[in-house]
């Protein structure tokens, strides 16, 4: 790669790195694995090795965690709160301490190993012993004010006894797996969204901005460092060793890991490293790897610190973690197009800091091939730490009583028979009035990116039809009619306030673009990309009508991307006399109208930004970026990630970062976001 390509691509990480870390530090709701972020964060580690004027203040080599957001008083660290350096194998260790003993100039160095705990990092000020402030990492210079919430963790000391000066004490604040299960299970009941694992539930807990809410919820704090603000080091000048801290810690009163062990020598604290991942899945908080820490303090002194990293510690992360548990059942699933999917329930366990409970085992094939049974003892991976998937069964472990799974021959909903694809691996419930499968359409036809009508998730959807209330489309559109009878607000788990605005997301769903309505209709195939290409291919609803009405789907292979499989597909849906009245009930036709209305493509879409290249960055205050985008791409233009030369302008929100720099150095056309809307308005 050429200079500007590898400069192009550094922009690129640059970007995508610094909006990870703060969906992962700020908003606690990361969108990657930990393994698919340090492997970006490596590919940008080489680039700048290679041109290292690419480095600048703001490159994320240069940055830890991200800017605290508004909502919190901002606080300053007495001293930089660092991040760690990551090693992934046993080589990168030996590199690790072959470096220590040469900027140290010592023979050998004695390691203390903690387990790196996958929580918040948080700072615990106490002056003359008693407890008066606490701060989140933030940036590693500034961090969030959150002194009234760590109040109401009680495992944290409010007061200690051996310091009468100021003194910052350092830790992780976490929430253990069982406090992590009971809070969704009643998350679950109330119908509020559940936290996708540990670490988001403890820091989304600590940022509360009413501290009662924090209060109600169990958090740890596991406290590793001692500051003192008196003599301006990062460790006080009291202790002379790591351990001699730890130590001080739980005497002071803090928490500690019962998994922490000095070694003498690497080979020692390799034996450590394999035990503790053997029992990660056991240990009752999550961790993602080991801290190898030199003991002395004195070294660690000397050795100091890079930007982002203490020189003297690194974390050795674990692979994509893998466990051991039992299929305890495995059923099969409906899915909306008829598909029936295996599914193994499972004893729960966490696997990479989610709690695993279900598995899918994909087909009727995969599952006679992999030769999973009820009772097996399996090993349970997450795929890309994302998607859980059975790896193997344990066959040494099989009980003496297994029997091979019987794939059902009939719908485990309906009773039909089911039937294997001619061409492929699916076998498939063919009664479209399965109500397995009518549940499924309608959970897709009010979701986000088809209706996206707020207040009728997957759990009310079930009771709603469970009722009896909607049993098609259409029926949504009448809750409102009918609730006299129906009383919805006095139902349990409903509200006044609730079916107030539901109504109200209901009535504002009545419009809608083309390319969502095609996509709400779960045609199979027929995905987002495809159902935007067919509405600004057929540009009207008029034309989507007639199109379906005369089984005209073959008509669609003029579109780029779409054959003849699809357009089968298309005419076969419509071929059911069901699926064509619900379009013509919804939407209407030349004789009667609809109960909704459909913005076709040609009303929207009259070329204003054609051709041009659109780079969005920031946040913005009337729709989210994302909506930002699709607008953009139905007036012509093209949303792209990055800023370059051939960028037609810049939309910059608030707190615009790299892309804004990018398109200042290019002299690329920068606007705002009302000066977008002008734009739009004008036209």
């Amino acid at each position: 790669m050429s200079f500007s390509d590898k400069k192009k691509r550094h922009s690129e990480l640059s970007d995508q790195l610094s909006l990870y870390s703060k969906q992962y530090y700020i908003f606690d709701d990361p969108s990657v694995s930990d393994s698919e972020y340090d492997s970006l964060y490596n590919e940008l580690l080489e680039i700048e090795n290679e041109f290292p004027e690419l480095k600048s203040p703001k490159s994320p080599s240069q940055k830890v965690g991200a800017a605290a957001p508004k909502n919190f008083k901002k606080v300053s660290h007495s001293t930089p709160m660092l991040s760690l350096e990551n090693a992934y194998n046993e080589d990168d260790i030996s590199n690790f301490i072959d470096r220590v003993k040469k900027l140290a100039n010592v023979e050998n160095v004695d390691l203390v190993l903690e387990p790196k705990l996958d929580g918040l990092s948080a700072s615990i000020v106490y002056k003359n012993g008693v407890l008066t402030s606490a701060s989140t990492r933030g940036d590693g210079v500034v961090g969030e004010d959150v002194t009234q919430n760590i109040f109401t963790i009680d495992c944290i000391p409010k007061k200690i006894e051996d310091f009468q000066e100021t003194v910052e004490i350092r830790g992780e604040i976490v929430m253990l797996k069982s406090d992590f299960q009971e809070l969704n299970r009643q998350r679950e009941k109330n119908g509020e969204k559940l936290f996708a694992n540990p670490r988001n539930a403890a820091a989304g807990s600590l940022r509360q901005l009413d501290s009662k809410i924090t209060a109600s919820r169990r958090l740890m704090f596991f406290a590793y460092a001692i500051v003192s603000e008196q003599n301006s080091k990062s460790i006080s000048f009291a202790f002379s060793t790591q351990m001699e801290i730890l130590q001080a810690l739980k005497k002071f009163g803090f928490v500690m890991s019962d998994h922490i062990a000095l070694c003498k020598s690497q080979s020692e604290a390799l034996e450590f490293y394999k035990k503790i991942e053997k029992q990660r899945a056991e240990l009752e908080y999550d961790i993602d790897g080991i801290v190898y820490k030199i003991n002395d303090l004195s070294i660690q002194r000397k050795l100091g610190a890079s930007v982002k990293f203490p020189r003297h510690s690194i974390a050795y992360k674990f692979p994509a973690e893998k466990a051991q548990t039992t299929v305890l059942n495995i059923i099969t699933q409906v899915g909306r197009t008829g598909t029936i999917t295996p599914v193994a329930e499972l004893k729960p366990v966490t696997v990479g800091g989610v709690v695993v409970s279900r598995a899918t085992l994909h087909n009727r094939d995969e599952l006679e091939k992999r030769d999973i049974r009820v009772g097996d003892r399996v090993v349970l991976q997450r795929a890309g730490d994302v998607i859980p998937q059975i790896l193997y069964p344990i066959l040494e472990e099989r009980p003496a009583d297994s029997v091979p799974f019987q794939f059902p021959a009939n719908c485990p909903c309906c009773q039909s028979s089911l039937v294997k694809e001619e061409s492929g691996v699916a076998v498939k419930c063919i009664n479209l009035n399965c109500e397995a499968q009518l549940v499924e359409r309608l959970i897709h036809f009010v979701s986000k990116h088809a209706f996206d009508i707020d207040g009728l998730g997957e759990k009310n959807i079930r009771f709603l039809f469970e009722k009896g209330i909607i049993k098609s489309p259409i029926d949504i559109f009448y809750i409102e009619d009918r609730n006299k009878d129906l009383c919805l607000e006095n139902a349990d788990g409903w509200g006044e306030l609730s079916v107030e605005n539901l109504f109200k997301s209901i009535n504002a769903a009545r419009v809608i673009s083309l390319d969502k309505f095609i996509y709400s209709l779960g045609i199979p195939q027929v995905g987002r990309a495809v159902s935007k290409a067919i509405a600004k291919f057929l540009k009207t609803y008029d034309n989507f009508f007639d199109c379906i009405r005369n089984g005209e789907g073959e008509k669609l292979c003029e579109i780029q991307g779409i054959g003849i499989s699809i357009a089968k597909d298309f005419n076969s849906f419509f071929s059911n006399r069901d699926n064509l009245e619900i379009v013509q009930k919804l939407c209407g036709d030349e004789i009667s109208s609809g109960i909704i209305k459909i913005i076709d493509v040609e009303s929207l879409e009259d070329e204003i930004f054609a051709g041009q290249s659109i780079v969005f960055t920031g946040s913005f205050k009337k729709i989210s970026r994302d909506e930002a985008k699709e607008l953009a791409e139905k007036f012509g233009g093209r949303a792209a990630s990055s800023v370059s030369a051939k960028t037609s302008f810049v939309v910059a929100g608030e707190n615009a970062g790299q892309k804004l720099d990018q398109a200042k150095k290019l002299g690329v056309k920068i606007i705002s976001e009302d000066d977008f809307f002008r734009m739009i308005e004008k036209k």
